[in-house]
């Protein structure tokens, strides 16, 4: 009987996507909300985020020193502030312009839109359309 469960389920769906490190960036913060999901979703989302890490780690490293680099440690927080629109954040923008655009590629799992309805509201939806498929 078990053997007939597992049988009639889907496979895991994996798709090979070239990204730039912001994109991988953006698309690994989209996923933040579903981690708390203790379903297929936030498998899915846990799985695609430790992938996303994996490959934007040398990145993180150069954005957190330029970071560090041109922004402000708030004494209460002790968190690097920086505002983009300030002398020193374009100059963290130039900086890390060169980095943003290098691409990589990643294989991402990848989950079908009727897995979401019902899981996740509509903003979370929107956010990781990337990973939904029809």
């Amino acid at each position: 009987m078990e053997h007939d469960k597992a049988s009639r389920a889907r496979p895991v769906k994996a798709k090979t996507m070239t990204l730039r490190n912001d994109r991988m960036t953006d698309m690994m913060s989209s996923l933040q909300p579903v981690l708390t999901h203790r379903d297929k979703l936030g498998y899915y989302a846990a799985r695609n985020t430790r992938i996303l890490g994996d490959a934007l780690t040398e990145y993180i490293s150069f954005r957190n020193q330029a970071l560090r680099k041109y922004g402000t440690e708030d004494p209460e927080t002790r968190q690097i502030q920086l505002k983009l629109d300030s002398p020193a954040g374009k100059s963290f923008v130039a900086e890390m312009a060169e980095f943003d655009a290098i691409e990589h590629k990643v294989s991402l799992h990848i989950c079908k839109f009727e897995d979401a309805i019902g899981c996740l509201t509509g903003e979370e939806i929107l956010a990781v359309d990337w990973m939904l498929e029809d």
